[in-house]
């Protein structure tokens, strides 16, 4: 597996510079702050369960899709992981006194919502080592973050574990590198082009800083209107 594990490495090098941007985004460390008004956290969990309710039926066509291959416990997974989002969802919006009606009627702005695109179009087009590549280098930044953000909401906003669940489950999220390279391997393989495995991770990493972005800024709008 040598070709995958040094494309991985060098994909991992040319999106160096977005990893550090997102590991080291403003948002978290504004919430760190107590500097987001409670109105402007709504738009976490407001977008979050849109985008869970997409990633669910994604990961549920790449199931299908990738089945029948070894890696199936691997696919079921992350199918599985997603199962219990909604959940945490409802629970953080609820500590935010967002009911299940306001959840489902928060209209999402496009930038919040894009990764959660990029997600369907890979399902439905991408190969399945353009997404575990993509997985393996962009839910670490994804996981960094919420880790940050669930503990600055205990410390500074009352909220309690049952509230943070959501993020606490991403933050808390095991290594997948051998299941993934072995993946990007066998795509390889069969032929799948380096460029496309390339080009699929640099948007999902693109797409979750638009994501921090969006809610750094509807953050700011709601703490300039309060």
């Amino acid at each position: 597996m040598k070709a995958a594990a040094a494309l991985v490495k060098d994909i991992r090098e040319e999106l160096r510079s977005i990893d550090d941007q997102l590991r080291a985004h403003p948002y978290p460390d504004a919430i760190e702050r107590g500097e987001i008004a409670l109105e402007g956290l709504k738009a976490f969990p407001g977008h979050q369960h849109h985008v869970v309710l997409s990633d669910l039926r994604s990961m549920a066509m790449m199931l299908q899709r990738f089945g029948d291959t070894p890696w199936r416990d691997f696919w079921s997974g992350v199918l599985q992981g997603e199962l219990v989002a909604p959940d945490g969802i409802a629970a953080m919006g609820r500590k935010l006194g967002m009911t299940k009606d306001d959840l489902d009627r928060y209209e999402v702005t496009a930038e919040g919502f894009a990764y959660a695109v990029q997600m369907a179009w890979a399902a439905a087009n991408a190969s399945a080592a353009e997404i575990a590549c993509a997985l393996l280098i962009n839910f670490p930044a994804w996981g960094f973050n919420c880790g940050r953000m669930g503990k600055a909401l205990r410390d500074r906003y009352g909220f309690g574990p049952e509230h943070t669940a959501f993020l606490d489950a991403f933050a808390a999220l095991p290594s997948f590198e051998d299941t993934a390279v072995a993946i990007v391997q066998d795509g390889l393989d069969r032929g799948v082009e380096p460029r496309a495995i390339r080009r699929t991770t640099r948007l999902f990493q693109a797409y979750e800083k638009m994501f921090w972005d969006a809610m750094m800024a509807l953050g700011a709008q709601k703490r300039a209107a309060s």
